[in-house]
């Protein structure tokens, strides 16, 4: 089980971890912030910038 939290509606949910999609039971939203995952990578964060330069 993974703990979340959605971004539109800032409501805290757990969800098995084998989930293809994860969205927020409340609202539907797929903006989801990782909170306590064992299996997921809670990616970059928002203000991270990427680019290449060639």
């Amino acid at each position: 089980m993974g703990k979340y939290r959605c971004l539109s509606c800032k409501k805290e949910f757990e969800l098995d971890e084998k989930a293809a999609t994860i969205r927020c039971p409340a609202c539907g939203s797929r903006f989801v912030e990782v909170l306590d995952a064992p299996n997921r990578k809670r990616g970059k964060s928002w203000s991270a910038k990427t680019f290449s330069v060639k």
